[in-house]
């Protein structure tokens, strides 16, 4: 058995989110292991300047995915269609760069198995998202032959256990494995709580940050609402909003968190920085993140603020519950914005127990969540897949 050196990596969009950042995480991982990534989008976009400022190929061709939040058997048949027209320019880039692999980044698109099959070279499907929980997204064929593919893979990787229960139930494929994505380099870990050291002793109001798109899914408006209800007996809070409604958010609903924030009384308390490309700087600003959404996959965002020694207070469930432990590295609430308002007084009355439980997410998420980590679990992975009969 021979493991995979030339790795071809298909991503579905390009913009620099939690997906296509894990996957850079994931690219300079394999590098000391000499594993070359190669990528293609389908798109131009940022991820593209990331990718060429580490010297990695990339190709820019088209491709569809393979769900939808309105589907339609026109709509379906349509993308079908343009698909089977992408699939030879796809497989003839792959084949160019004699890849040893195909990595599909994302459960929304399939096409990354059939340039496999295309080319008789082995497969390996990376599971991000819920898709219909999360995003709204329905399989263009339904949920049971959505899950029938992702067992053709040679192998599965799903980013939570949470995920996995949700597509494959009890009995995930035997070639499957959870892996949490790696949100920064070891070095970078140690760096952020050296920084997070050198502000302890800072005074400013308690604050809170919400790191994400403008989506309704995400909670902005109830950690609003929850924010207010906290400044109005404790004024000394401020909260964060860190995050863009941009071409693939929400723009109404970033307009209706403005304005929900202006008629709340907190207003002059809350900020919208909106996109920033270094969110750790958010992170050190604040004394502890917010993770509002109810069906996170993972939530990449509650790792980087647990790597910048921040507690987060989450909503218990998805892959949030598997991320933060309770009243050690953070808090777990259900309930509306009453509830997260609980939560969220009891570290605003409490520095020092924020402070004790940041220090706490920081240990946990060193030794779970660094590049190092991340890149040898996926790494074996590669191992374990037989590519030494893939044809080129």
């Amino acid at each position: 058995m021979q493991t995979a050196r030339r790795v071809a990596f298909l991503t579905h969009y390009t913009e620099l989110y939690g997906a296509n950042l894990s996957l850079l995480n994931l690219i300079e991982g394999l590098a000391p292991h000499g594993i070359a990534a190669h990528v293609i989008a389908p798109e131009g976009g940022d991820l593209l300047g990331a990718l060429a400022a580490r010297g990695v190929p990339t190709a820019v061709l088209p491709f569809e995915w393979c769900v939808s939040t309105k589907r339609t058997p026109e709509a379906v048949a349509a993308r079908v269609a343009r698909n089977v027209r992408h699939l030879r320019p796809l497989a003839r880039q792959v084949a160019k760069w004699h890849a040893d692999l195909v990595y599909s980044n994302s459960s929304v698109f399939n096409i990354g198995a059939l340039v496999a099959v295309e080319l008789g070279l082995p497969h390996v499907w990376h599971l991000r998202e819920f898709g219909f929980r999360d995003y709204d997204l329905k399989p263009d064929f339904g949920p049971t032959m959505a899950r029938l593919a992702f067992r053709t893979a040679d192998a599965v990787v799903c980013v939570s256990h949470a995920l996995s229960r949700a597509l494959f139930g009890p009995n995930p494929p035997a070639q499957s494995r959870v892996i949490y994505n790696g949100v920064a380099s070891a070095a970078t870990f140690d760096a952020r709580r050296a920084a997070a050291a050198a502000l302890a002793s800072r005074v400013q109001p308690f604050t809170f940050v919400l790191v994400g798109r403008f989506r309704e899914s995400k909670g902005q408006e109830v950690a609003i609402r929850a924010f207010a209800r906290v400044a109005e007996r404790y004024p000394n809070v401020r909260l964060l909003l860190v995050g863009g409604a941009g071409a693939t958010g929400q723009s109404d609903y970033y307009d209706r968190c403005v304005a929900v924030a202006r008629e709340s009384g907190a207003a002059s308390k809350i900020e919208f920085w909106g996109y920033v490309s270094d969110p750790d700087r958010a992170f050190l600003t604040a004394d502890c993140a917010l993770m509002c959404s109810r069906n996170e996959a993972m939530g990449r965002v509650t790792e980087e603020a647990m790597s910048a020694c921040r507690p987060v207070i989450g909503f218990d469930s998805g892959g949030t519950s598997e991320l933060i432990a309770h009243d050690r590295t953070g808090q777990l609430y259900r309930g509306g914005a009453d509830a997260l308002a609980g939560s969220m007084a009891r570290y605003a009355t409490a520095p020092e127990l924020a402070k004790a439980h940041g220090e706490a997410a920081w240990l946990a998420a060193r030794e779970r969540h660094t590049t190092e980590v991340y890149a040898e679990q996926i790494r074996g992975v590669l191992a374990g897949v037989d590519t030494s009969c893939a044809g080129h």
